[in-house]
Order: structure tokens, then sequence, then C-alpha cells
């Protein structure tokens, strides 16, 4: 009988036991949600909706027409006609005259100009394609992030309802006397801590869902739910050498920098150019009446005894010194960003399959033991609780654990540029 008495208690347990494997076991494609946005489909209504791009698009044809400007000849050539009424003992007459001038750049200002202009678009095209990173950046963190929400979401739900198991069934032992109001009470509390649990979690995951919602630009009262679960990066990772060397090469802030830099340099020499006064040539016809018709060439050059233009040279070259310092400190930043990305990916990494390995990888071995510590009566509801804990424990160390290391690959991405905007935004194709 006592035997008989302990499986009808191990039967009555069974419900407990699925619910603890579904807290420790990891979700799957199947119990994702049925509808919202994958993360490539969310990446691609932000960078077709994002205001921000949208001034970083305009800001660019803004610096097109710069280029624009910088190609045509500054300076239109000038006519003049002159009249005068020239009065004497003999009468009156009137004097005509018709000139036609064009200043003239000697040089080269025009070709500096261009290489100016030209520089500073590559820099605004940098400057775009870092603002595009970020906004993938913020995009695939936030989607990280959603997704963390829901499935802490999910432990938490789990986790209830192994708690209101564990209420009825201490209540059921102790109507029939084989607990005590302690252990019900217990229980109570429990259940209670865990319904609470579930409110947090769901409100945090609508918040996660607001701030994906806020960085595709969706409408706040239609937030978006990620797609997609929690996977464990397991990409080989490339050396220091080869990120920074990648770093250097593709991150739009750097590139920014450098053409930045190129063209304070070009205006430098610009400005030396512009030190040299232009040619004024011209051509002058003057008919004066009763008089024969003069024709004669001008030629005037400006004398550049006060201004030769030393506050321009002085503010580009101090400008130029000032972006060279500028580009060197971010590229020790990027230096620092990529190593310590690295590192803590790395560190994110192993600490996941750490966990894995500790929660996921004892999980039938635990199961097992509990049950039959339940049915051979070595245990009873009070142990259950704490190792309930215990595992619940795990399971939301391990589901905070697999999105530090997918947020730890994002920070490695941006600091290694390694982000690439959706085709739709660029018409290429994504990593």
């Amino acid at each position: 009988m006592f035997r008989d008495a302990h499986r009808r208690r191990g039967r009555r347990i069974e419900p407990w036991i699925g619910c603890l494997v579904g807290v420790l076991l990891p979700a799957t494609a199947g119990e994702a949600q049925a509808s919202g946005w994958t993360l490539p489909e969310a990446l691609d209504h932000a960078f077709a909706q994002s205001p921000v791009l949208g001034a970083g698009r305009a800001r660019l044809t803004e610096v097109e027409s710069g280029l624009v400007g910088a190609r045509t000849y500054p300076y239109n050539p000038e006519l003049e006609l002159e009249a005068a009424d020239r009065r004497g003992p003999g009468g009156s007459t009137t004097d005509l005259g018709l000139s036609l001038s064009q200043e003239l750049e000697v040089a080269g200002q025009r070709r500096r100009r261009v290489a100016v202009a030209a520089e500073e678009l590559r820099a605004a095209e940098g400057l775009l394609l870092h603002e595009q990173r970020l906004l993938a950046f913020r995009v695939e963190t936030a989607f990280a992030e959603a997704v963390r929400a829901r499935e802490l979401l999910g432990v938490a739900e789990t986790d209830a309802g192994l708690a209101r198991e564990m209420l009825d069934f201490s209540q059921r032992r102790l109507e029939r006397g084989a607990a005590t109001q302690i252990e019900v009470n217990l229980a109570r509390a429990s259940a209670g801590r865990a319904d609470r649990g579930v409110q947090q979690a769901r409100a945090a995951y609508a918040a996660a869902c607001s701030r994906l919602a806020e960085v595709t630009g969706a409408a706040p009262g239609a937030a978006p739910e990620p797609i997609g679960g929690l996977l464990l990066p397991q990409d080989d990772l490339p050396s220091v050498e080869d990120l920074l060397e990648r770093a250097f090469a593709s991150r739009g802030d750097l590139l920014a920098a450098g053409r930045r830099q190129v063209a304070a340099e070009a205006a430098v020499r610009l400005a030396l150019a512009e030190r040299r006064p232009n040619l004024i040539v011209g051509g002058f016809v003057q008919r004066e009446e009763s008089t024969d018709d003069i024709f004669g060439v001008t030629l005037g050059v400006s004398l550049p005894l006060f201004d030769r233009n030393q506050g321009r040279i002085a503010e580009s070259r101090a400008k130029s010194e000032r972006l060279r310092h500028q580009q060197e400190a971010l590229r020790l930043a990027v230096e620092r960003q990529v190593v310590t990305a690295l590192g803590d990916l790395r560190a994110a990494r192993a600490a996941a399959e750490h966990l894995r390995d500790q929660v996921l990888g004892t999980l039938e071995d635990n199961v097992d033991l509990l049950q039959r510590s339940f049915e051979a009566g070595r245990i009873g509801a009070i142990e259950v609780v704490t190792l309930r804990r215990e595992f619940v424990a795990g399971r939301r160390e391990y589901v905070e654990a697999l999105a530090d290391a997918w947020l730890a690959r994002i920070d490695l991405d941006l600091a290694a540029g390694r982000f690439v905007p959706p085709p739709a935004a660029t018409g290429e194709e994504r990593r």
C-alpha cells in the first residue's frame, strides 16, 4: 500500500516534470510568434521609414550641389555701356562707349575648389554609411532585447504554471492529512511571487516591443513582435588584426574622417592659390560724335598690398591640423572598441556554452532524479519548491547568457564595420 501511494504521488507530480522540461529546454522555431517581424523585415522597414536616414540623404544631396557649384566658373562677363554729353563752345555732342570684361583665375583655383568639394562629398557618403550602420545596430539590438524579453516571459509563465500546480498538489495533500499548513502557505507564497514575475516580464516585453517599434519607425500603437529565437553565435571569430584591418577599411565614420582631412588639406592649397590676384581682361569700343571710333583692350589686376588671404590660409591650416588629430583619436577609439567587443563576445559565448552544458546537458538526469526521489518518498513538496527555483533560475540565466552573446556579436559587428545595409536601401546583398 505504501508503495502504491508513492506511485500515485509520482503520477501526480508528472505535470510538474513536464513544466520543468519546458522551463529548461530552449524555445524552438515553432514556438516563436506566429505573426510579427523577422530581423530582415525589421531592418527593411527601418531603412524605408527612418527620418535620420532621410536627413542624411538630403545632406548628401546638399553636398552634391556644392560640387556642382565648385565646377561652375564663379565669374560672369561684365558688359558696360557708357553715354556722355559733351558740351563746348561749338555746342554739345554725345559720346558712346561699350566695354566687355572678364575676370580670370590664373592659379588653378577652380580645380582646387572641385577637389575640396569632391572630398567633402566622399565624407558625406561615409557619414551616411555610418548612419546606416548605426541604424542597423539599433534595430538589431532592439530586436535581440525584444526576443530576450519574450523568452523571459515564457520562462516566467511556465514558472507560474508550475507554482500553481504545486499549490494545488499541496492543498490536496493537506486535505488527505499528508501535508502541513506551512507547506500550503509556502506554495501559495511561491505562486504569488511567480504571478508577479509574470506581470513584470509581460511589462518588460511590451516595453521592448515598443523600443523596437521606435527604432524601426513603426506606429507605437502597433508595436511589432519579433519572430525567431535566441541563437548562440557559432561563427569563427577573426583575429584582432583582421578585424582592425576591416574596421579601418570599411567603417563609415573613419572614411568620413579621412576624407574630411583630405578636403581640409585641399582647402589649404585653395587658400594659398586665392592669395594670387585674378586677371581682368576686356575690350571696348567708343564713339565720339563727329570724330573717329576708338577700339581698345584693357588689362587689370588687383594689388595685394593689404589682403593676401592671410586669415583664410591660417584658418584652413588650423582646421586641417584639428581634423588630423581627430582622425588619429578616432582610430585609437576604433582599436579599443574592436578589442573590447571581441573580448566581450568571447566571454559571453563561453558563459553561454558553460550554462548550456550545466543547465541543459544535465536536464534528463535532473528530471529523472527528481521523479525517482518523489516516487521513493525521499523529498517532499518543500524540496520541490527549492529545486523549481533553481531550475527556473538556471533557465533564466541561460536566456540572459544567450542574449548577452548575441548583443556582444552585434557590438563587434558595429565596431569592425561588419554591418551591411539591407538590399532595399542600397541594392547590396546583406552579409
